[in-house]
C-alpha cells in the first residue's frame, strides 16, 4: 500500500486499503490490473477524497468499460458500508497500447 503524505489530508484506514484493493483485484485481473496503490488525496476543488491507483499491464482483448463501471461502484459502496464519507477516485493507468471498448 501507499504511504501517508501528510499533507494530502486523514490517512486512509489500512483495513478499508485492505478492503479495496482485495476486491478490484478480484474484480479487474481480467483487465490486467497489476497493483493498486491507495492514498488520501484532493479533488480538483480541494475536497478530501481517497484516491485509488490501478495499474494495469496490458492486455491481447479490449477492456469493457462496463467492467470498470461495476469494479468502481462496487469499492465505493464498500467504502462506504465502511464508514468512509471521502468519494472514493479511482484512477486507471493503462499501457498506451491497449484497447478499451465503449459501454453497450
Amino acid at each position: 500500500m501507499a504511504t501517508l503524505d501528510e499533507s494530502r489530508g486523514d490517512a486512509v484506514p489500512e483495513v478499508l486499503q485492505r478492503s479495496i484493493a482485495d476486491l478490484l483485484r478480484r474484480q479487474l485481473e481480467p483487465t490486467g490490473a497489476c497493483d493498486i496503490a491507495i492514498y488520501p488525496d484532493a479533488d480538483y476543488d480541494g475536497n478530501p477524497v481517497v484516491l485509488v491507483q490501478v495499474k494495469h499491464r496490458l492486455v491481447d482483448r479490449p477492456i469493457e468499460v462496463n467492467e470498470l463501471i461495476e469494479a468502481e461502484r462496487a469499492a465505493r459502496d464498500l467504502a462506504w458500508q465502511q464508514g468512509e464519507r471521502r468519494f472514493v477516485l479511482i484512477d486507471h493507468v493503462w499501457d498506451e497500447r491497449q484497447k478499451v471498448a465503449g459501454a453497450r
